[in-house]
């Protein structure tokens, strides 16, 4: 009878293996593991492998595993979803910087130049720490970059130092429940992009942003809803910058946003108070916005005199129809409008009660 009992749960076993590996393969296109368990133990390899401007998705995932690896999505690998196990243990990490990658547009450590790239349950890490000596001449070191248009990054994590995540060029970007840490301008580029529910985590006494649009071309820049602003734990990070501006029409906007006490009053700054630097004229165009912000690091009556603060009817005008539209530039001729949507989003808002003095309770428990 145990023979027969044991005998029954072996075929068990081996069948419901089998319609998950049956499943695994209806499900995705390619699969990546490290153990050679996937199609492939490399995450570049994937990329290159998804079909040229492919009008049907393909689905790569990839488990668990640290893959230390330069990566490049072309733009002729269109529609790519690319899924992790969880962005704790699915790690994509590089080295490079700016002195020696010649500068920092090539330091990056995942490129996606791609249209409709969708990325959830990834780290996307450059583990060079600015800070150190040797850096000095060339701290920038991006670990990602975008220059594809309507990309969508889900309970992810972009970490990094300086120039952590560069939205390069003029195009819609996404970001929806992800952490997102570094230190001076480690969110910048001439992206239009909403983060919403996000945690933004400043490493060290610098900026968090700078953008980098042209004068009278966009509508939006960089716009922040429902976002925790906070140091990065265990970092003695106390005088962080919203931003300032790296080109003439930049543009960010706070909404609604939790921001702690590392915030400085003025809430931004100038690029240069050298008036021989070509960016010393950059605040006069500026557009820097805050709107219903709440934390011990908020006080409008403090904030730096050519800095806006929204109106209800104002702050309307900021939803993703909207952001997204493809009127809201001149500076890109986009085709269409967009309306990004995430299928299954589960994660609730992270936005802590008005009377908390930090969010470090609330970033452990994460987007499980």
């Amino acid at each position: 009878m145990k023979k027969i009992i044991k005998t029954i749960s072996i075929l068990v076993f081996v069948f419901s293996n089998a319609l998950f590996s049956q499943k695994n393969k209806q499900i995705y296109d390619i699969i990546v593991a490290k153990d050679g368990s996937g199609n492939f133990t490399k995450v570049q390899d994937a990329f290159d492998a998804v079909p040229d401007n492919s009008i049907k998705r393909i689905i790569i995932y990839v488990k668990a595993g640290i893959y230390k690896e330069k990566l490049k999505l072309i733009s002729a690998k269109q529609n790519v979803t690319l899924l992790g196990e969880s962005y704790e243990n699915t790690i994509l990490s590089y080295d490079d910087y700016a002195e020696i990658a010649g500068g920092t547009s090539k330091s990056f450590s995942t490129l996606i130049e791609a249209n409709d790239f969708y990325a959830e349950n990834i780290t996307f890490e450059n583990t060079i720490d600015s800070n150190l000596l040797q850096y000095k001449k060339g701290g920038q070191a991006v670990a990602l970059m975008v220059n594809g248009d309507r990309t969508i990054f889900h309970n992810c994590k972009i970490s990094g130092f300086q120039d952590t995540f560069y939205l390069k060029a003029n195009k819609r970007t996404y970001i929806k429940d992800c952490i997102i840490d570094g230190t001076t301008d480690f969110i910048f580029g001439s992206g239009i992009a909403l983060f919403e529910n996000c945690f933004i985590q400043s490493k060290r006494d610098s900026y968090i942003t700078a953008s980098n649009q042209d004068v009278g071309k966009n509508k939006y820049g960089f716009v922040f809803k429902d976002c925790v602003i906070m140091p990065y734990a265990k970092e003695a990070a106390t005088k962080v910058s919203l931003g300032r501006p790296w080109g003439a029409g930049a543009n960010v906007v706070f909404i609604h946003c939790y921001e702690e006490l590392h915030i400085i009053p003025e809430g931004w700054s100038v690029w240069s108070k050298d008036p021989e630097h070509k960016a010393y004229n950059n605040w006069k165009t500026t557009f820097y916005a805050e709107y219903d912000c709440y934390g011990p690091g908020y006080n409008s009556k403090n904030r730096i005199s050519w800095s806006h603060q929204l109106n209800k009817t104002e702050a309307l005008e900021y939803i993703k129809e909207k952001i997204f539209a493809a009127q809201s530039t001149t500076a890109n001729n986009f085709e269409e409008d967009w309306n990004p949507m995430i299928e299954n989003d589960q994660c609730c808002s992270i936005l802590p009660s008005k009377k908390t003095k930090n969010a470090n309770s609330i970033l452990k428990k994460g987007f499980k």
